[in-house]
């Protein structure tokens, strides 16, 4: 059955389905996260395609190389030695006259799985390539994972690597990743291959292996913003500014838009518990306190404009809104508008 937005649920059902032997025919990964795209890419070939046929079995096309005929032509041959081949195309956004698809997406071949690989820009469900997976194929739709759930679904992807982690390097880590689960996964890659397996991953693992400052880091950015402490707060814009290379500004500024946005929903939960607050915005136990300062010292339209400040910057920096300066400059002079707030 098609499906339509999938969450991390959805990726973990597909998973599972592929794992029981479940296998369409057709197959549309598409969307914007490609960690999830990538791994039901992997399960698809484990479970399709045997090692020892490989070579008969598994096609492989780019979009930019191929035109529909060829595909259909590979896509409509039976098998070698073996009960199922895989036809992947990658990049498939690139490719012209689909139309002529139309047909075998409708009535494909059995014995063929047919993946139609298409990350970053979700293809468009509405026309006419678009409304036969949707009918007829298998659809994944790889969304980039909500603020709420990103905590807990990492949390539970380091367990399921055979590790445990603390609360707060685990916040660290996804604040200054900007809570893209892709960039997540591949700084924790550099942890696993300098921590056994089994142990505990703390703060100065994190510290040490995907270079983050235990000082001079988003999550201390924020501390400092949320309290208006001046000082500290220029002393780590600084820090930040004299390493560039390790500190995106397009990420820093992403992240205290989800950070102000957080407080701002906080301000429209007064009177609820502690538990309620993080449920809702998906923080942990330790930060609630900073979130209750940062709510109170931005207080009424003073938080409006914090978040005005930030979404403006955001503009200049995708060229929708004309500035003047490069983008270290118009940080920093976002930074100092937040603190005159």
């Amino acid at each position: 059955m098609a499906k339509g937005r999938s969450s991390y649920s959805d990726f973990k059902n597909l998973i599972k389905q592929l794992e029981q032997g479940q296998i369409s025919p057709v197959y549309l990964l598409h969307g914007e996260e490609f960690h999830f795209l990538e791994k039901i890419l992997q399960k698809i070939e484990e479970v399709v395609v045997d090692e020892s046929t490989r070579s008969f079995n598994h096609h492989l096309f780019y979009g930019k190389e191929t035109n529909a005929s060829d595909l259909l032509n590979v896509s409509r041959r039976f098998p070698m030695m073996a009960e199922k081949q895989l036809v992947v195309v990658k990049e498939a956004q690139y490719i012209n006259s689909t139309d002529s698809l139309l047909p075998y997406i409708q009535e494909p071949v059995g014995s063929t799985v047919l993946v139609w690989y298409h990350p970053g820009k979700k293809l468009a469900m509405n026309r006419k390539l678009g409304v036969a997976f949707k009918k007829y194929a298998t659809v994944f739709t790889s969304e980039p994972i909500s603020e709420k759930e990103i905590l807990p679904v990492v949390s539970e992807y380091i367990t399921n690597k055979g590790y445990d982690i603390e609360p707060r390097p685990l916040h660290l880590l996804v604040e200054n990743s900007g809570a893209k689960f892709s960039v997540i996964i591949s700084e924790l890659e550099k942890v696993f291959s300098n921590v056994e397996k089994g142990s505990k991953v703390r703060e100065e693992h994190i510290s040490k292996y995907v270079g983050i400052n235990k000082e001079y880091n988003i999550f201390s950015l924020q501390k400092a913003l949320a309290q208006k402490q001046k000082a500290k707060t220029i002393e780590i814009l600084n820090y930040f500014l004299a390493n560039l290379n390790n500190h995106p500004i397009v990420m820093l500024n992403a992240s205290l838009f989800s950070y102000f946005r957080k407080v701002a929903i906080m301000q429209s939960m007064r009177g609820k518990t502690d538990k309620e607050v993080m449920s809702a915005l998906g923080i942990p136990f330790f930060a609630i306190g900073e979130y209750r300062q940062a709510a109170s010292n931005y207080s009424g339209t003073k938080i409006v404009k914090v978040i005005d400040c930030i979404n403006d910057l955001d503009l200049k920096f995708k060229g929708i809104k004309k500035s003047a300066g490069n983008q270290a400059s118009l940080f920093q002079e976002t930074i100092l508008k937040i603190l005159s707030i």
